[in-house]
């Protein structure tokens, strides 16, 4: 009997204290390979956007790979490799949003989720596909990865020009920033959208311009009417010369993220790969140097 009750309370040890008797901890990110994510909802946004929140949990106890997922979203922006594993190929996204809850004792890991903001593309495989899945679907990701890296205070004011579902990376810098209370950094975004019924995230954009003014100034521009907080247009050098008057080569930084005719028109296009590609545009014929602008 003294053998029975002493295994009992080893094995109610091993499940009180350690997750070896709970089952494997699934949907978890990894930086290096593949795993599958449950997508648990999905928020129409506009006509042909759609918000994509899928599960990503974490082990109660952090190993390794958890520990390495920290450093890496810590350098700065990050972003995700979705792959369509129909035809084998993948795409990189920035999420807008992601969130680990408490620990769930009895299963033994953290419960989290990661949010995407994807444009259906007529030939977009990989958006067609991600538009394809259905609730309860998985899908397979890696990362997260750097994208740009940012630390607290490095520029005195971070510009952005954005357009469509390009505001995904500007919207998690924002975020982070303004949540750092280190942080000191401004930001300006002009951000480009067909409507002002297609402007992306501009609940949250507007609370925190709102929440801290003089942390984050907006301004909107759509190609079409009728607009109420919005100027009708594109990024010219009118639009992104206002935007970036009084910038200083030495403190500041001007980010670019949107479509492929945007970015000829605002910083030149960039390549596949590392390279940015050189600086073309609006912003050279402003007089801005390559070192001061980043594509995403």
């Amino acid at each position: 009997m003294e053998a029975i009750g002493a295994t009992s309370a080893f094995l109610y040890y091993l499940y009180l204290y350690t997750d070896l008797l709970k089952p494997p901890v699934t949907d978890c990110l990894n930086p290096v390979k593949y795993s599958p994510h449950t997508l648990i909802n999905t928020t129409p946004l506009t006509s042909d956007t759609t918000l994509f929140r899928f599960r990503t949990n974490r082990p109660r106890f952090d190993s390794d790979t958890e520990k390495h997922i920290d450093e890496i979203i810590a350098q700065g922006v990050w972003s995700i490799d979705i792959k369509d594993h129909l035809v084998q190929t993948y795409r990189t996204y920035t999420p807008v949003d992601y969130k680990i809850g408490e620990v769930d004792d009895e299963r033994g890991l953290r419960e989290g989720y990661c949010d995407f903001v994807v444009k259906r593309y007529a030939n977009g495989s990989l958006s067609r596909f991600l538009h394809n899945t259905r609730v309860g679907d998985q899908v397979e990701m890696r990362g997260p990865h750097v994208s740009w890296p940012y630390k607290a205070n490095t520029y005195r004011r971070v510009y952005m020009v954005a357009g469509g579902t390009g505001i995904t990376p500007m919207v998690q810098l924002i975020k982070r920033a303004i949540a750092d209370p280190s942080d000191s950094t401004k930001f300006s975004l002009l951000y480009g959208s067909t409507t002002e019924d297609d402007i992306l995230c501009r609940e949250q954009l507007d609370a925190i311009a709102e929440q801290v003014p003089e942390r984050l100034a907006i301004e909107y521009l759509v190609d079409q009417g009728p607009a109420t907080v919005a100027r009708v247009g594109r990024p010219d050098t009118k639009s992104v010369g206002r935007l970036v008057e009084g910038f200083d080569q030495t403190k500041d930084v001007v980010l670019v993220c949107g479509p492929d005719a945007m970015m000829h028109a605002v910083s030149g296009t960039r390549p596949i790969g590392p390279a940015q590609g050189p600086l073309r545009g609006v912003l050279r014929d402003l007089g801005l140097a390559p070192h001061s602008v980043f594509k995403f």
